[in-house]
């Protein structure tokens, strides 16, 4: 389709595309159209592939014309992405203006609203100065992990008498009341959890203490403007809440008969606080890994200069929404109505979230423009070992692994989780690293 093409570049990676489609390319496709319709059409008095155009054209004529619209509209577009310099961005569709009534013979002008990829000026990204802390794992580090060790294999029984102290395992009903009244879609039934913890929405733990099973009782809890659970920022809440059991927890003794109920690689405790030394070690690294990825990364978005499609914010705002709920455990829809319940729109949320967005995408950018300019690049034989090495921390067969990758789509994006991982090892490696003191191990992993 021969059109004609003017471009303005707008703020934010935006284009506006003016298009103009000559008056003899809408009558060809008007023509093509109306003689598709007189091939195949049954009209009454007229052999079929025998009904004249301007018999079909006074009996359709506003519905070819709306299908010629459509037509022409769908392949000039096309053309023109195909041909443009500035190429759409991928997370939104474009904005298409098409007030003007489309006639065979005359040329019909449009305009198409769009993102584009941005053009990212980086900031210095090399030579960055990273600090990082000296750390050792100590006998401190190794028991506290012990002692995790024997909270998870710890044995639950019913507790005689079955009232609750701190460190018990409650299952409770409970809803909020509000003027007399349940406000049911606050109802939660046989929630269970290890009272002292706060692991629970009210953080009622020592509201229930003393209670027994079987007992309902009413509580009122005032949170403060620092409540650690913000929804509950600055609101009286009225519990009604129901003990169904008590449960009081024992723990194993430390052992070499503890190691080898845990694995079978175990003979002894010792075994079992190499490996625990070892993969704190580990964690470590990552985290201070990640923390120095995280600088270096932080600085190159605020030195550049990154025009930021408005698409790829709300794709992020998408994404965190869907996080958000992921989090929660709940139905969409249940954690909607709860959040009504509470004086809270999804909507208002969705604003408060943009900068953090926005920001994200700054990122994304970033990634994308340091991963072109420096072409990190991943072979088949990195991705067969990484294949390899998850078969194995999976203990299934590498063939049986591939083949569910492959039939899931995820050998792509295992590809590219390798080539991002590639891009920050690069990246650290042209990075100053400076020692500043020593933290401990918890520290560190708290990211305190």
């Amino acid at each position: 389709m021969n059109t004609t093409r003017e471009v303005t570049l707008l703020d934010n990676a935006q284009v506006r595309m003016r298009i103009t489609v000559p008056g003899d390319e809408v009558r060809r496709e008007y023509d093509a159209i109306v003689r598709e319709y007189c091939e195949h059409a049954h009209l009454k008095g007229f052999r079929k592939g025998r009904v004249p155009a301007d018999v079909m054209i006074r009996k359709l004529g506003p519905s070819l014309a709306d299908q010629t619209r459509a037509q022409v509209l769908e392949k000039a577009v096309q053309e023109a992405f195909e041909h443009a310099e500035q190429k759409p961005f991928p997370y939104a569709n474009p904005d298409v203006k098409a007030d003007e009534a489309i006639e065979p013979g005359k040329d019909w002008i449009f305009e198409v609203i769009y993102d584009t990829f941005p053009v990212v000026e980086l900031g210095p990204y090399t030579g960055l100065e990273i600090e990082e802390p000296s750390w050792q794992v100590d006998d401190e580090d190794i028991g506290r992990e012990l002692k995790s060790v024997q909270e998870q294999n710890a044995l639950f029984t019913d507790k005689e008498p079955a009232v609750i102290a701190k460190g018990d395992i409650a299952n409770i009903d409970h809803v909020e009341f509000e003027a007399g009244a349940e406000k049911t879609v606050t109802r939660r039934q046989a929630f269970v959890f290890e009272v002292g913890t706060g692991y629970n929405y009210y953080r009622i733990d020592d509201e229930i203490v003393g209670m027994a099973k079987g007992e309902t009782r009413d509580i009122t809890k005032v949170y403060p403007a620092d409540a650690e659970n913000t929804d509950l920022t600055n609101r009286s809440v009225t519990l009604r809440v129901t003990v169904n059991s008590v449960k009081e927890k024992r723990l194993p003794e430390l052992n070499d008969e503890l190691a080898q109920d845990i694995s079978e690689k175990f003979k002894t405790l010792d075994d079992l606080k190499a490996d625990i030394r070892a993969k704190l070690e580990a964690a470590v690294k990552a985290t201070l890994r990640a923390a120095s990825i995280n600088t270096v990364l932080s600085r190159v978005v605020e030195s550049s200069k990154i025009p930021l499609p408005r698409s790829l914010v709300e794709y992020q705002l998408d994404s965190m929404w869907r996080d958000y709920v992921r989090e929660t455990r709940l139905d969409e829809r249940r954690l909607v109505e709860l959040l009504a319940a509470q004086g809270r729109d999804p909507a208002a949320m969705r604003t408060e979230m943009t900068p953090a967005a926005e920001q994200r995408a700054r990122l994304q950018l970033v990634i994308s423009e340091v991963s072109k300019r420096e072409q990190v690049g991943v072979e088949e034989a990195e991705v067969e070992a990484e294949i390899g090495r998850l078969a194995e921390a999976r203990r299934l067969e590498v063939k049986e692994l591939k083949e569910n990758l492959a039939k899931n789509d995820l050998i792509d994006t295992l590809a590219g989780n390798l080539r991002l991982e590639k891009l920050y090892d690069h990246i650290l490696s042209k990075s100053v690293t400076k020692k500043t003191g020593t933290k401990k191990v918890l520290d560190i992993l708290r990211g305190a």
